[in-house]
């Protein structure tokens, strides 16, 4: 897996690469000349508003918070910073480990992973909301329309079934599947997998208005992230309305779910916010300066989060919550 995972590092490296060459330097730079001392804004604020939200939809499923809003962006920034260099999977287990101070293990991966599958719900609508404005308010083309419409429904139809098996609860199946196989002996090993299955399904079961709540805000920073679309093209003088710059993230970052298992969607987001861009009759090229420029976003505020990273394993612990767990 560690193999495959540099051979995707490096094919997307090489892809961005080629994008690059073939565009042209001078004409990806023309934008970034333009912007000037906007990137900085860019960079802090649009995206600052964006983690925040999320934050708060993750805080909404946890049903004991002995921490803060503050301690939780922390844990997801420092988090994230670390998901961008891991096909958005190593980032999971550090921040289950950060919050171990103040919610059990088992508790803190079955809000996790809840989370996770909220805030891909949430851009799920968030791309249905795109086809619809997109539908209704521009002349796209209809192959291209149809192929953001089949895009929706493979991402429906996956993250439907990832929901329904979280909510059935593997973990007691696989336990009397070990029971009847004679691998009894594995019920041991097998008691923090049931015990974090069941929060799981509980969570669906018990909290849907938790869980809602959680998709909703997620899908409102989904919305609010398409400021940064908005903002550059206003910022170049292109003349497009908000609405436009929402359908154009929403289908570029439906295009980048295809890519959940190259670290950073390397190649895959260039290429998709060019192909994006192009059908909205703004030009490829405009659509990899922007993309790039999203890029040094993502690396600043990653570079925050190793920095929170380190400061979080470098201050004392404070006493945690719940026995130990196995």
């Amino acid at each position: 897996m560690k193999v495959g995972r540099h051979l995707l590092l490096a094919a997307g490296v090489a892809s961005v690469a080629y994008l690059v060459a073939t565009t042209g330097v001078e004409r990806l730079l023309g934008p970034v000349r333009t912007l000037s001392w906007r990137i900085a804004v860019f960079i802090a604020l649009p995206y600052a508003l964006v983690a925040f939200l999320h934050t708060v939809a993750w805080r909404l499923i946890f049903v004991r918070r002995p921490f803060s809003l503050r301690q939780l962006f922390s844990v997801r920034l420092a988090g994230e910073a670390v998901n961008l260099g891991t096909a958005s999977v190593g980032g999971e287990p550090v921040k289950v480990y950060l919050l171990r101070p103040w919610v059990p293990m088992a508790e803190a991966s079955a809000a996790l992973v809840v989370d996770k599958t909220a805030i891909t719900i949430g851009q799920v609508l968030f791309l249905a909301a795109g086809l619809v404005v997109a539908v209704g308010s521009f002349p796209l083309r209809p192959d291209f329309l149809r192929a953001m419409a089949a895009l929706l429904g493979l991402q429906i139809v996956v993250v439907a079934a990832f929901v329904l098996v979280q909510y059935a609860g593997l973990g007691g199946w696989t336990l009397r599947a070990l029971d009847r196989l004679g691998f009894g002996s594995a019920r041991a090993r097998m008691s923090g997998l049931v015990r974090f299955d069941r929060m799981l399904a509980a969570s669906y079961r018990e909290r849907p208005g938790a869980v809602l709540a959680c998709v909703l805000v997620h899908l409102v920073g989904w919305l609010v992230g398409s400021l940064e679309v908005y903002l550059v093209l206003r910022w170049l003088n292109v003349s497009a309305s908000f609405g436009v710059a929402l359908a154009i993230d929403a289908f570029g970052t439906g295009i980048k779910f295809l890519a959940f298992s190259i670290p950073g969607a390397l190649g895959v987001l260039e290429g998709g916010y060019m192909l994006v861009f192009s059908a909205f009759g703004l030009g490829g090229g405009l659509g990899l300066s922007f993309t790039l420029i999203r890029r040094l976003r993502m690396l600043a505020w990653s570079a925050a989060g190793l920095v929170v990273l380190a400061l979080l394993n470098a201050a004392p612990e404070p006493v945690s919550v719940g026995a130990p767990e196995a």
